[in-house]
């Protein structure tokens, strides 16, 4: 019989803050464009913040692109450490579509900085249900809430297939480190 040990002594867990966010490309005008590099660069100055919000107000975007650069604000705001406000445009991302699995990951990523598993996982479980570009930072972040919930087994799990899907992806070879398997 096998089982699983989780390493003692970690605290609290959290996905860094750049290895979470993925930003949303857009092909509206230039500002929108802007407010993508902000968001992949993790750009939490108020002036990116603006450059997104002008983008929102000057620009003609089509629904996906609106919707797209709303997420990209929303993580400059979780950037800044303004979660209710990233959280806002979130969900306003997911007033025009449901559909963005981007919007819904990064709803799940802002409830595992706070320190809550249990409130992430429904949220990072619809963004892979959306089939998300980057199925290895989903299936990544899933493993985190159930890490923070205690739910080890299914925490290896995922945190396992993350790095089979990303092998050069070095965060889920560092947190596989803290597991141990044993058979007994």
């Amino acid at each position: 019989m096998r089982s699983l040990i989780f390493a003692a002594g970690i605290a609290a867990i959290a996905i860094p803050l750049g290895a979470a966010q993925g930003a949303v490309f857009t092909v509206g005008g230039p500002l929108s464009r802007l407010c993508y590099q902000s968001a992949l660069g993790q750009d939490g100055r108020a002036s990116a913040v603006e450059g997104c919000t002008r983008a929102l107000q000057e620009e003609s975007l089509k629904p996906s692109d609106r919707a797209a650069t709303l997420v990209n604000r929303g993580i400059l705001k979780m950037v800044a450490g303004h979660g209710r406000d990233a959280d806002a445009d979130f969900d306003a991302a997911l007033a025009i579509d449901q559909d963005l699995s981007d919007a819904w990951l990064n709803k799940g990523f802002l409830r595992l900085r706070q320190g809550d598993g249990r409130e992430a996982l429904p949220l990072l479980q619809e963004g892979i249900n959306r089939n998300p570009e980057r199925q290895a930072l989903a299936l990544f972040a899933r493993g985190v809430a159930y890490e923070q919930m205690g739910e080890f087994r299914s925490a290896y799990g995922d945190l396992k297939r993350a790095h089979e899907l990303e092998p050069r992806w070095s965060l889920p070879s560092e947190y596989l480190e803290r597991y141990q398997v044993v058979s007994r």
